[in-house]
């Protein structure tokens, strides 16, 4: 037995000089990283197999998780990739290159085979080093030592190794190698591919180069070193087409102009981003981001994480420009500088443009010029339909906004997931807006077909196709869509020497008379599937990705339900009992709303906030109460617009109300017997086994509630990690009896490694919170907003939920109002899911009407809501959601990262 140490001799000459002589040679590595790479060199390119099995701290949690993606290997491929680009630089790929060749070499020939060990946090956790080594000549050597075969440990570390030639101790490192040789997964070819495009990656010397070689107009070399790819994840199929199809829009017009309306939890925020990068580097310009106030951290967080982009944030309550850590960039107090953002992307509040004082930013933004202007939640902006039969007579604030800052921008994506409210016109109303400033979106000057909201008459079947063939192609021509879109409008294109820039098309009497005869036939299909609207808009469900193999079926199982074995005396109905002293603290509520709509028509959410928060916790009612009475500011969680308070003079007969109510709830709060909206959640945490087998998450609209429901679980579970996940640095971790303030970030990370698994959250908070780990959730609330419950479930039936079922509780005390009319729903609707995805934001609107006027007409008003299911959603399957053609992760060029972070902190010009 031979002894080294490093302190004494070079391990890597050592090593080296054993494989210049090796025949055969077997390896138990440490971690899957590219430090891989120092055990490749010119000695080892000779060695006719080569066998590494190695711990790629793939937690089978995670690997479970890929594999339910039904992209099976594809997603190991992607954690492979990202373990393996952890500790990568560029100039590490740059001094490496000739080692990525030799191992892609190997790779590629089979002399090499690489299978990597997911952790077993019950048994395995592939630590250890060892090794054999087979030589020429027929004798051989096995080694164990805690050498790694990375720069750091061959070169500056101190390690041992203690080398055996006896036979024995040969077939004791063999067995120890082929045991976990089995439990390996092979290095999936796409990271031989990976390994083998970085050997081959160069970048280029500046943006202006690539903008020059069009490199730029290829999304990947932008993209594709984005830390995204560094974190275990990648851009989604579907996510890269709707890049690539922004991009080629932007290629033929210069301009691309798309509404992304795909199912909660796909990915839009990310989606939106990513283009938005590519247009601006394009189009060398600004982008502006206006998103609700409750989303804007979520995109400021996004485009950090993932793409690696600063960018400001408009508060609209000091007037200045704020970076991710809230620290200014702009002098207080200077309206103006909303129009010179300090970095090249730039967030503002919707409710800004909604509830502002027009002279103030509103007017120095609407005539700024972007490259890049995206609207988050782009159903807030509505047309005023106050006319006969919901006639359009002008625009509200924030679509009047829209049309004219579209015009100045050069493209415009917007985004919702419900994109119809209650007509279809509304759908016009927002294609029609990406067209101002866009004659390919609806046509050039004298298109009478689809400018008027009249033709979505075609699409809903209320008014049939036109039968003249003259007429037919009018709506066909203008704008003509490019030869791409179908082999007739390459004919009619080639023709007519057409470029597919060229918005509208031929004459009808221009035509061949084999064109025309084929229109003649193909024309309603061409209509329905290719007209301007459908064109632009681009939306995915995930049914439509469940069914093409993109994502794994994930069944959402609704409680409460028989089988739950719940305490009949819990409840009343569908609704948990509160008896007496809540009865008389809601009717009190409900006369102190009524008196003050009644003297103050224009006091906004002021009207029911009370009637809210009671219905979602006795705290939260309480405690509104109380800041009523005391005269305090009073801010609506929800609200748009950041800062937005009201002050409460009230009058006498008011304050009385107040009193009752208060009196009543203190009585209520006080007494022994748990709330039973948290005796719920404990019964399905303990009885049903929620904590342990799937981790819970508890949402409510108020932070009082979900801090008095995270104190509560304290109670219950004194030796469980309770998290509270709100806004601001009000976020906690509770562990017995104590509390420590927490960083979002990190809960989230302990969340995802298990470390965590009870969260309360607020609803503001939790946009963007991906919670895939956790597979059960709890609503203490329902908002008045049914749409918010579908963005809810999105937290956990995401993207790399690993469980093939989650558990979702809707939680209502009784005699609310909130049970009043999601009992109707359920009644009616059987899975209340169904009914909420479909449920338009102006389901609220009118909801808080009939709360105000009538008791009476909020339990017929579910009979009131149209359902009708989006009468073009069917021709949304057209919409492509796959990659094919898109292979980015085999990108050999691609911009450098430091020169995209000095060209996104150029601010606005």
């Amino acid at each position: 037995m031979t002894r080294h140490s490093s302190r004494r001799t070079s391990l890597r000459d050592m090593l080296g000089e054993r494989l210049s002589r090796a025949e055969r040679y077997l390896r138990v590595a440490g971690y899957f990283r590219s430090s891989l790479l120092e055990l490749v060199s010119e000695e080892i390119r000779n060695v006719d197999e080569i066998r590494v099995v190695c711990n790629a701290e793939l937690d089978p949690n995670d690997v479970a998780i890929a594999k339910a993606a039904s992209e099976g290997t594809n997603a190991i491929s992607r954690m492979l990739v990202a373990n393996w680009m952890a500790d990568q630089t560029s100039l590490d790929a740059l001094f490496e290159k000739d080692r990525y060749r030799i191992l892609h070499d190997l790779l590629v020939s089979g002399r090499m085979k690489v299978r990597v060990v997911p952790r077993d946090g019950s048994t395995v956790f592939l630590h250890g080093k060892a090794g054999i080594i087979e030589y020429r000549n027929g004798g051989s050597s096995a080694f164990v030592g805690s050498m790694n075969e990375s720069a750091t440990g061959l070169l500056h570390s101190y390690e041992i190794m203690w080398e055996d030639d006896d036979p024995e101790a040969t077939a004791w490192v063999r067995e120890e190698f082929e045991h976990f040789w089995s439990l390996g997964i092979d290095l999936p070819n796409a990271v031989v591919e990976h390994i083998g495009a970085v050997s081959r990656r160069i970048e280029y010397r500046s943006i202006e180069e690539a903008r020059d070689q069009l490199g730029i107009e290829n999304p990947a070399s932008v993209l594709i070193d984005r830390p995204i790819y560094k974190s275990g994840q990648i851009l989604r199929p579907w996510q890269k087409r709707f890049v690539q199809t922004c991009v080629d829009d932007w290629k033929l017009y210069r301009k691309a102009r798309f509404l992304i309306a795909d199912d909660v939890g796909l990915g839009k925020t990310l989606s939106m981003a990513s283009a938005a990068l590519v247009l601006s580097l394009l189009s060398n310009g600004g982008v502006l981001i206006l998103a609700p106030a409750t989303l804007m951290r979520q995109w400021q967080t996004e485009l950090r994480d993932n793409l690696g982009i600063p960018s400001a944030i408009w508060s609209s309550t000091t007037k200045q420009w704020l970076d991710g850590k809230e620290l200014p960039l702009s002098f207080k107090g200077d309206s103006g500088a909303v129009a010179r953002c300090p970095m090249r992307v730039g967030i503002v509040s919707t409710g800004l443009i909604v509830s502002g004082d027009e002279d103030s930013e509103i007017r120095h933004l609407i005539n700024k010029k972007f490259a890049v202007v995206i609207l988050d939640e782009a159903h807030k902006a509505r047309a005023d339909r106050s006319g006969k039969d919901g006639t359009r007579v002008g625009e509200k604030r924030l679509l009047a906004f829209m049309e004219k800052i579209a015009v100045n921008a050069q493209s415009v994506l917007i985004g919702t997931a419900t994109p119809i409210q209650l007509r279809a016109e509304e759908l016009h109303d927002l294609v029609a807006m990406l067209a101002k400033g866009a004659n390919h979106v609806l046509g050039s000057e004298g298109s009478r077909g689809w400018a008027s909201d009249a033709c979505m008459g075609y699409l809903t079947g209320e008014i049939p196709w036109p039968m003249n063939p003259t007429d037919q192609w009018a709506l066909l021509r203008n704008p003509l869509p490019p030869s791409a879109e179908d082999p007739i409008y390459r004919q009619v294109r080639t023709a007519a020497k057409l470029p597919d820039s060229k918005v509208d098309g031929p004459r009808y009497d221009d035509l061949s008379r084999g064109v025309r005869a084929e229109l003649r036939h193909q024309f309603e299909r061409l209509a329905n599937q290719t007209n301007p609207i459908i064109r632009r808009v681009i939306r995915r469900s995930r049914g439509m990705l469940e069914e093409a193999k993109l994502l794994a079926p994930i069944e959402v199982v609704v409680h409460p339900r028989l089988e739950d074995e719940l305490s009949e005396q819990l409840f009343d109905g569908g609704g948990l009992e509160m008896g007496l002293a809540f009865r008389q603290a809601y009717d009190a509520a409900i006369r102190f709303c009524s008196l003050y709509a009644k003297a103050r028509p224009a006091a906004g959410f002021m009207k029911t906030i009370l009637l809210r928060r009671i219905g979602s916790s006795v705290a939260a009612g309480l405690a509104t109460t109380r800041s009523m009475l005391a005269g305090a500011t009073v801010m609506d969680e929800e609200d748009d617009l950041i800062g937005e308070r009201s002050r409460l003079p009230l009058t006498p007969t008011e304050i009385d109300a107040l009193r009752e109510v208060e009196t009543s709830l203190v009585a209520v709060f006080e007494r022994d017997r748990m709330d039973p909206k948290v005796a719920v959640i404990v019964h399905y945490l303990q009885n049903r086994r929620w904590l342990d087998d799937h981790g819970m998450i508890a949402f409510s609209q108020y932070y009082d509630t979900a801090a008095f429901v995270a104190e509560r679980l304290c109670e219950q579970f004194p030796g469980e990690k309770v998290a509270l996940y709100a806004g601001g640095d009000r976020s906690f971790v509770f562990l017995g009896k104590e509390r420590r303030r927490a960083d979002r970030d990190d809960i989230k990370d302990r969340v995802k490694t298990g470390t965590i698994r009870l969260v309360a959250a607020t609803d503001a908070a939790c946009e963007g919170l991906n919670l895939q780990r956790l597979g059960s959730q709890v609503n203490v609330d329902l908002p008045w907003n049914p749409a918010r419950l579908e963005q809810r479930k999105g937290r956990i039936q995401r993207i790399g939920q690993r469980r093939q079922q989650v558990h979702i509780a809707n939680l209502r005390y009784a005699g609310t109002y909130e049970d009043e009319v999601y009992g109707a729903l359920s009644e009616r609707f059987e899975d209340i899911f169904k009914v909420l995805g479909q449920l338009p934001d102006s389901f609220e609107d009118a909801w808080v009407d009939a709360v105000l006027m009538d008791r009476e007409a909020v339990r017929m008003f579910p009979s009131r809501v149209d359902l009708m299911k989006s009468p073009v959603e069917k021709r949304y399957w057209r919409d492509i959601a796959d990659d094919k053609g898109l292979d980015w992760e085999s990108t050999e060029k691609i911009l450098s990262s430091r020169d995209l972070e000095a060209f996104m902190r150029t601010g606005w010009s």
